[in-house]
């Protein structure tokens, strides 16, 4: 089933700038982040009464012990969203599929800085086309002083939303033997919708700009439970697969989320982005399947 969950959870975050472009001409990025988190937290309230799942009695210990992580998690998931909905509300649908090998990057960064773990030549070089793959999405074909100008702000949020959310992901494993999935995920987006609250509530600009359609509603529903449900299905897949098979299955959401943009927005795909995305799931691939060189003992 870990597989299962993991191509669900792939075909739902594809959706995520499609939800974007659907909400956007009623709010605005900020809100859309807060509306994601507290509809998120609603659907995940509802999986716990459903499921009949109870708190585990030493929770309030490991709060008091470990909950810093699950702080860290709220603050790097807020700061993902935030730059992600920034970039998707301004560019194309699919745009943050720039988000996957950012992330990637990140956690091998942190596994060799913070872990010390080697990296092996094969690493090395899923790593170089990553940041390839990016380059050339980030390129397209544009002369280099437009790239070097404003065409450049979009890539780079996607970055910084890649590497916020491979801080997510570090935070979710430090804290995942001390905390039920579930309860993890309800801290740090409760957590999260508060803190996202403050931004359009301190610039006054909550209520939408008009009423909302039908489509809108929808996805602001769908959104939400996408992030909910996702991120849990996503939690719970991970020790039921090998490791290795984790990053390539989620990379699939790409080439879902680039068809969503063709298809509902009918947006312009260049040779650049399908290559650009093409190099970065064989970077991600490699990086994955690669072997960690073993440590030398005297």
């Amino acid at each position: 089933m870990g597989y299962v969950y993991l191509l669900i959870v792939a075909f739902l975050f594809s959706f995520g700038g499609t939800s974007v472009k659907l909400i956007k001409p009623y709010f605005n990025p900020y809100m859309i982040t807060f509306m994601r988190f507290f509809v998120g937290v609603l659907w995940l309230l509802g999986l716990k009464a459903v499921t009949h799942r109870h708190t585990r009695e030493d929770f309030k210990a490991q709060l008091r012990a470990h909950g810093g992580w699950l702080i860290f998690g709220a603050v790097a998931k807020l700061l993902s969203y935030i730059t992600e909905n920034v970039a998707l509300s301004v560019g194309v649908s699919y745009g943050n599929i720039l988000t996957q090998p950012a992330q990637i990057i990140m956690l091998t960064l942190l596994s060799v800085l913070v872990l010390r773990e080697k990296m092996s030549g094969e690493k090395w070089l899923g790593m170089g086309l990553c940041i390839g793959g990016i380059l050339l999405i980030s390129w397209n074909g544009l002369p280099l002083e437009a790239l070097l100008g404003e065409n450049l702000t979009l890539p780079l949020l996607y970055v910084i939303s890649g590497f916020f959310n491979g801080l997510l992901v570090y935070a979710q494993k430090k804290a995942a033997p001390h905390f039920d999935i579930l309860d993890s995920n309800l801290i740090m987006f409760s957590l999260a919708a508060a803190l996202a609250f403050l931004i359009p509530a301190a610039q006054g600009e909550v209520l939408p700009a008009s009423a909302p359609n039908f489509a809108c509603v929808a996805a602001i529903i769908w959104f939400g439970f996408v992030t909910g449900i996702g991120y849990f299905l996503n939690a719970k897949a991970i020790p039921l697969v090998p490791f290795r098979m984790v990053a390539p299955l989620q990379s699939t959401m790409v080439f879902l989320a680039i068809a969503w943009g063709i298809l509902f927005f009918h947006e312009p795909i260049s040779v650049w982005i399908v290559g650009g995305t093409v190099l970065f799931v064989i970077g991600i691939i490699m990086m994955q399947w690669a072997k960690t060189p073993e440590k030398k003992t005297a």
